[in-house]
């Protein structure tokens, strides 16, 4: 009788038991159990009873550990969005290499060379991969370089508006290959939030907060009448 009672009792935990998702009313609950239903004759254990409840407070202490880093990592979540409003109006430099062409402007891009970087070729595709422009500067700086697009192919014609793609190709003096990051410049003009992640709308792309650079004041075009 006391064996099937004490089945019946813990029949309930067995699931749990079985997926290792014990938590921690179940473990209090089945530790209650076995105390309720132990042979008098053979009771447990101090030092079993002991390392018992051992495991009941390890398994509380983690429960709470991970609350605290879960409401940590949405605190920070939430700050980095909220920073990521005062962005709007300001320009940024980001890591990319989306080229966005419009009827006029002249697109900025830029690329960050490691020491000994001999030189660089620069090639613009547009949307269907096909090859609009090459550059090549000989000397460029270490570190942070920046460059404007004229938005003109090679024969001199201005390419029609839409998105393009910029690929940086440095070499050593020596001729072998050298890393090169590509970055784009632009207009914060929003942001928007995917799967609570804040990402910048800027000048008609989507560009994630993580990929941010540099942050700085946008330039006030000159007023040609002065």
């Amino acid at each position: 009788m006391e064996v099937s009672a004490l089945g019946g009792a813990t029949g309930g935990l067995t699931s749990a038991v079985a997926d290792n998702t014990l938590g921690q009313d179940a473990f209090l609950q089945l530790l209650v159990t076995q105390l309720r239903y132990q042979d008098p004759l053979s009771p447990m254990e101090n030092e079993a009873f002991i390392a018992q409840l051992a495991q009941f407070s390890s398994l509380e202490q983690m429960q709470q550990l991970n609350t605290n880093v879960e409401t940590s990592i949405q605190l920070d979540q939430s700050q980095a969005n909220s920073a990521a409003t005062y962005m709007i109006g300001k320009e940024v430099r980001a890591a990319g290499d989306e080229l966005i062409v419009g009827e006029t402007n002249e697109p900025e891009f830029g690329y960050y060379l490691p020491d000994g970087a001999g030189a660089v070729q620069v090639t613009i595709y547009d949307s269907a991969g096909q090859v609009v422009r090459s550059l090549a500067f000989a000397q460029p700086d270490t570190g942070s370089n920046i460059q404007t697009w004229d938005g003109r192919d090679a024969s001199g014609t201005r390419v029609e508006p839409g998105s393009y793609r910029v690929e940086v190709e440095a070499s050593n003096a020596d001729g072998s290959a050298a890393a090169a990051t590509t970055t784009v410049t632009g207009h914060v003009d929003g942001v928007t939030f995917q799967n609570g992640q804040a990402w910048l709308l800027v000048e008609g792309r989507e560009v994630p907060l993580a990929s941010v650079l540099e942050v700085f004041e946008a330039t006030t075009p000159e007023d040609p009448t002065e």
